[in-house]
């Protein structure tokens, strides 16, 4: 059996193995190895501490771990290439199918990369003295540590699965992405404490932590070997295997619920608790409050931009600073902006019941727009108000007061404004999966709608910069205002002027989608479900366009944000921390033209990425559109 899926995922790797796809992988294993290079690299480098080597591969290989483990939150449900569902009608018990796919789940670059990186525990046994059976260790220890990080791996994405189709799923799957881009963001304010760790040493607790953990056992085999504590090599090593056989187990009593069970399209819908009282406007704004806390994509939505908000301003409290923590409620509010860019693709087809109604089209947006004030309002004060406590810099208040209406009512209008002209074509709700592992978010729709709101922020920001203290609120308020109704009142007259070519894309986008779908799935299972959107733009946008976008949205945020927006807030309240921003190095007269300059070459490169990207998916879009015979 093993052998046999082993055959069967060789071959459909080797057939899909052609053009973007080939470039992809190649691309992708040359970088993990790369990163492997760099592991075995911490193994033999001379540092000033003994004990710097091993702390640093045991932070590594917990890095290593977290791959394995929340990689498929973030990319999709993880390597599906041979489906589960594939062998239901063959008669083989979960437990020896699990087998044959936990031996085919080692046939791919991820794990021959990750045994790489492993390695390292070979070759640190063997440059710090440790002895030969170290290094015999070193070998047990590194299969071990493949082998449960690829069992760990399928547990939790078959786990995530199950759990995902819950309120309480929704809500983990949130924090762990939030937690992974945070960190990403704004990781580089743990540069200062790293780059004294690595001259003095990291602290006993860390230390404690990265050899406790799993992904830290082989090394503390390795290092026990080397002491001659052989009871604590075999307590290490036989954990290993341990936990990879419980995860083993607990794979295939998934794989046998995944298999037996029908796929749910969601619970069934609870009655009504009644109407609001007042006009249609307040029944759209109760609507939306009803599907903010009932549907699991928008309940998802919230809590990532609520623990993305948490996770990016408490970060500079690791190295003592609490520069961004007054700001956690403007970040909430711009992401929940962000996070609302699909409203009416996400309801799919349910824009008919609008259309059938006589100015439907100006309540809906004007509830939509209300509904989402109540969501996003709330919870945006109190942040704010719990930050600026919490840190007791009252004396940042012109900067809320002047920044959150005008985000606030930016937000309200760029939401609706970008979902009637640019909505992304969903699946119904009534069809949707529960599992959110299958309904992913559109990059771009995303990523043009941060752009936008922090725009709207621009004249309250300089209001307050160059104006008298009263200056900023009041610019805010009337911005956030306008904007709120200017913009409303565009994206009703457009949606109720084009709502059924609204409705005409949203149905032929979503029934193509699935049919694009199911017809790829056939020929490529190994690539899951298909984003018809950002993927298929970019496969085929001309190579070079392909090369710029990808690095543009990737490099944007380093001047944008980095090196242009923080050290602006830093010297606008008077908080200053050189650390590695470049113009707070640079004599007084120099640092605001600097900050100026960044801020405009990241915001080219992200507008002129975004702007590459739009255009690549008009394009693919206009090929792939199918004639009047063929709907």
């Amino acid at each position: 059996m093993v052998v046999l899926l082993i055959r069967m995922k060789l071959v459909v790797l080797r057939h899909s193995m052609t053009g973007q796809r080939a470039t992809e992988m190649i691309s992708g294993g040359l970088f993990g190895l790369v990163l492997a290079a760099g592991t075995m690299l911490l193994a033999i480098w001379d540092f000033p501490v003994a004990s710097l080597p091993f702390d640093l591969l045991g932070a590594v290989f917990a890095l290593w771990t977290a791959g394995w483990l929340l990689g498929p939150v973030l990319f999709g449900g993880g390597d599906e290439t041979l489906r589960p569902e594939h062998f239901t009608l063959l008669p083989v018990k979960p437990r020896r199918l699990a087998s044959g796919l936990l031996g085919a789940a080692f046939a791919g670059l991820a794990p021959l990369v990750t045994i790489a990186a492993f390695a390292a525990l070979v070759v640190v046994a063997a440059t710090a003295g440790l002895g030969s059976g170290a290094v015999v260790v070193g070998v047990v220890a590194a299969v071990l540590q493949l082998v449960f990080c690829v069992l760990a791996s399928k547990l939790g994405t078959a786990a995530l699965a199950q759990i995902m189709r819950s309120k309480g799923g929704a809500a983990l799957a949130a924090l762990i992405s939030a937690g992974i881009l945070a960190v990403l963001n704004s990781g580089w304010v743990l540069v200062p404490l790293v780059e004294v760790a690595l001259l003095t040493g990291f602290p006993e607790l860390f230390s404690a932590w990265v050899h406790a953990l799993p992904s830290g056992w082989g090394l503390v085999a390795v290092e026990a070997a080397g002491g001659g504590d052989w009871l604590t090599v075999a307590a290490s090593l036989g954990g290993l295997a341990v936990l990879s056989l419980l995860s083993l187990l607990g794979w295939a009593a998934l794989l046998r619920r995944r298999m037996t069970t029908r796929r749910a399209s969601g619970r069934p819908a609870r009655p009504g608790s009644g109407g609001w009282a007042g006009g249609p406007v307040t029944a759209v704004a109760a609507k939306e409050l009803r599907t903010w806390t009932r549907d699991l994509l928008r309940f998802h939505y919230l809590c990532f931009a609520l623990c993305y908000a948490l996770a990016f301003c408490m970060l500079p409290l690791a190295i003592g600073t609490d520069i961004f923590l007054p700001w956690t409620g403007l970040v909430f509010a711009v992401w929940a902006a962000a996070m609302s860019a699909n409203l009416y693709g996400e309801d799919g087809t349910a824009l008919w019941g609008t259309m059938m109604i006589p100015g439907g089209a100006r309540n809906d947006v004007r509830g939509r727009q209300l509904g989402w004030l109540l969501v996003a309002a709330p919870l945006t004060l109190v942040l704010t108000a719990c930050s600026l406590a919490y840190t007791g810099s009252w004396e940042l208040w012109p900067w809320p007061a002047a920044l959150v209406p005008a985000l606030l009512g930016g937000g309200a209008g760029v939401t609706v404004l970008v979902s009637v002209l640019r909505p992304v074509p969903m699946t119904d709700p009534h069809k949707r999966g529960g599992n959110l592992l299958e309904n992913g978010t559109d990059f771009t729709q995303v990523l043009l709608v941060l752009v936008l709101v922090a725009a709207t922020a621009a004249p309250a920001f300089f209001a307050v910069r160059l104006g008298p203290v009263w200056a900023g609120p009041v610019v805010g308020v009337l911005t956030g205002g306008g904007l709120a109704w200017l913009l409303g009142r565009i994206a009703a007259d457009r949606l109720d002027a084009q709502a059924p070519a609204v409705l005409h894309r949203m149905r032929s986008g979503a029934l193509r989608k699935e049919k694009a779908a199911f017809a790829w799935d056939r020929l490529n299972p190994q690539l899951g479900d298909v984003d018809l959107g950002l993927e298929m733009g970019l496969d085929t946008a001309p190579r070079g366009r392909r090369i710029y976008v990808l690095t543009a949205l990737t490099l944007c945020w380093v001047p944008l944000v980095a090196q242009g927006v923080v050290p602006a807030l830093m010297l606008a309240t008077g908080t200053v921390n050189p650390s590695w921003f470049l113009a707070l190095h640079l004599p007084l007269p120099l640092r605001w033209p600097t900050i100026w300059a960044m801020i405009g070459i990241g915001a080219a490169l992200g507008l002129s990425g975004l702007y590459l990207l739009l255009k690549s998916r008009s394009e693919a879009q206009r090929t792939c559109e199918p004639t009047q015979a063929g709907e």
